[in-house]
């Protein structure tokens, strides 16, 4: 069985600062970052310049 990753609209909810998630950027590319003092910032702490349009919670690992 399949995880769903739910995506989130950032006009509508934003993840807490510090928490890493799924991003989905308006270029289409999905990439791991963070909200930081209202900057979203990669996993490498790089800004990101890209406009950012969804996130996601990393989905639970599968059961062994």
């Amino acid at each position: 069985m399949s995880a769903s990753v739910q995506w989130r609209s950032v006009d509508e909810d934003l993840p807490d600062d510090d928490t890493t998630v799924l991003i989905h950027l308006q270029c289409g590319e999905v990439w791991t970052g963070f909200l930081d003092a209202g900057q979203w910032r990669y996993v490498s702490a790089d800004a990101i310049d890209e406009p950012v349009l969804h996130w996601a919670p990393f989905p639970n690992p599968p059961e062994i």
